[in-house]
């Protein structure tokens, strides 16, 4: 828009003049100011019709702009999402491919394994049913050994104790005969029999067992014998006469009336032992001799060897505490 501007100021001056030469010639100077008074006006119309113009093109192009930005992010947004599109298609696209084709690699290697499955599958049937064969001609036929064997043990069993055998069987049927049969009256009686053949049955087997315990002990007693003689050969120089000295033992069961049941052990080996025994006998039966019961050390001995040969070779209980009850409580008598 047109303005007007008003200014006030002072001009300044100064000189001087110089005169012709007179009766009062020279010069003169002078100086002052003298006030000025300026008014401008501005004329702004074309002006500001430019500046009008030239923001209408600011405010056109600054839409212009605006819309272009709009336009640009509306295209960039629709490429990104086309290139995601795509790039998102494309890669489905490519892993649904190779998952078809990885489907028909494994498929054919499927088949081929399963191929060779039904073939062992079948290879295994086949062994497996040879196997049963096998095993059932092999079962029937050492089934048939060994119920042969069993048979013959049987036999062989019976024909070496058909008297026990016979003695069950007779058992057997005096224990399964019926109380009200006709042979009720005797019931009683059989059982009572059956108590005491039982009871001989059981001391027999203990008499049996002592016995054998003499046995080894006898064995002991022999073996003593020769090593004792071995070495006495050994040291000795040459034959000579001298008193000996032989270990025996002397037993004797006093329960059995009439029955000749006494034994001399230690006489093995012994030359005309068996008229050495007879006297030895006739000793040992003699009044005169003095009987007195065996010495601590004597017996714990004795005592050990018993207890070992339990331990080792008797396996039922109940007939090893029979066994000791009889060693323990015997009073040996020996002669010195």
């Amino acid at each position: 828009m047109s303005y007007r501007r008003s200014y006030t100021g002072y001009v300044h001056y100064s000189g001087s003049v110089s005169y012709p030469a007179s009766e009062s010639g020279g010069s003169v100077s002078y100086s002052g100011s003298e006030p000025v008074y300026i008014t401008i006006d501005v004329d702004t119309d074309d002006f500001d019709a430019s500046v009008g113009h030239c923001n209408g093109a600011i405010h056109g192009l600054q839409a212009a702009v605006v819309a272009t930005e709009a336009a640009q992010v509306a295209a960039k947004v629709e490429a990104s999402r086309k290139v995601s599109d795509s790039v998102i298609k494309g890669f489905f696209n490519y892993v649904g491919a190779d998952l078809a084709q990885k489907i028909k690699e494994l498929s054919s290697i499927t088949e081929s394994k399963f191929i060779e499955m039904m073939d062992q599958k079948s290879s295994c049937l086949s062994k497996t049913e040879q196997m049963q064969t096998d095993y059932l001609r092999i079962t029937k036929r050492y089934s048939k050994l060994f119920d042969d064997l069993d048979r013959e043990m049987v036999s062989r069993v019976e024909l070496l104790d058909r008297p026990a055998f016979q003695f069950e069987d007779a058992s057997n049927r005096v224990a399964n005969r019926k109380a009200d049969s006709e042979l009720l009256g005797l019931a009683t009686i059989s059982a009572n029999e059956n108590i005491q053949l039982e009871t001989v049955l059981s001391c027999s087997y203990i008499k049996k067992t002592a016995g054998e315990v003499l046995e080894k002990t006898n064995d002991y007693l022999k073996g003593v014998t020769r090593l004792a003689s071995s070495i006495r050969d050994m040291l000795s120089d040459g034959a000579e006469s001298a008193e000996i000295h032989l270990p025996v033992m002397f037993v004797e069961n006093v329960q059995d009336a009439g029955v000749d049941s006494s034994r001399v052990y230690g006489l093995d080996n012994v030359p005309s032992a068996d008229s050495l025994k007879a006297n030895l006998m006739t000793g040992f039966r003699s009044d005169s001799l003095g009987w007195s019961s065996m010495g601590a050390e004597e017996r714990e001995y004795i005592d050990s060897y018993i207890n070992s040969y339990i331990q080792e070779d008797v396996a039922d209980e109940r007939l090893q505490k029979t066994i000791l009850e009889l060693v323990n409580g015997a009073d040996v008598q020996t002669i010195k």
